[in-house]
């Protein structure tokens, strides 16, 4: 994890604070312009279809289907508030296990 994390720092030393945070917010951004609800009901439709697949052809996954359906809808869920209240909400209350 360690090594990750000096990764991330390693860009943020490339680029400065400033396009860094810009960096980070663009990534957010598009993420969310993908959250869309027609978006998210077809990838929803498309994971339970291939988990039915996998079932008829006896292969299991470690995420079952419906887990990664409600990554999906969580992910939609925090796409309706601004980036910004995001990054303010992880900032005081995600706390890194050490």
């Amino acid at each position: 994890m360690e090594d990750k994390v000096k990764g991330i720092i390693a860009v943020e030393n490339k680029y400065g604070l400033m396009m860094f945070r810009m960096g980070l917010t663009y990534l957010i951004d598009i993420g969310v312009s993908n959250l869309a609800d027609d978006v998210v009901e077809e990838n929803i439709r498309q994971i339970l279809a291939k988990g039915e697949e996998d079932k008829a052809n006896g292969t299991t996954s470690h995420i079952s289907p419906e887990f990664q359906c409600n990554i999906i809808r969580c992910a939609a869920e925090l796409s309706k508030f601004s980036i910004w209240t995001l990054f303010s909400y992880i900032k005081k209350h995600l706390v890194v296990p050490k």
